[in-house]
């Protein structure tokens, strides 16, 4: 499991971030999502993608890859977390802020 969404999770969850992780069910089984769950300590909601759709519908061409949704329901950053995690977070932290007004 993505230790930086776990990390998210615990920091942010009481302050209105919500994580949904989507797997991409072509390319990883039920099983194993199961146990990275699991061993994880994912206390999100995660989804397997068993045919891809959403994967389809969203455009996601490689993996990882990330969205962030503001509290309007626009999509306010788009791509790939790991080399920008920082960032996201800064992202995230901003948005937050518009929960508390």
């Amino acid at each position: 499991m993505k230790p930086h969404l776990v990390r998210w999770h615990k920091d942010y969850a009481e302050k209105g971030l919500v994580i949904i992780d989507v797997d991409d069910g072509r390319k990883d089984k039920m099983e194993a999502l199961k146990e990275s769950v699991e061993k994880g300590d994912v206390k999100f909601p995660v989804l397997l993608d068993k045919d891809g759709q959403n994967v389809k519908t969203y455009g996601v061409r490689a993996m990882p890859a990330a969205f962030l949704v503001g509290v309007d329901g626009t999509v306010l950053w788009e791509g790939f977390p790991l080399p920008k995690v920082a960032e996201l977070e800064e992202a995230i932290k901003k948005e937050l802020e518009k929960v508390k007004k």
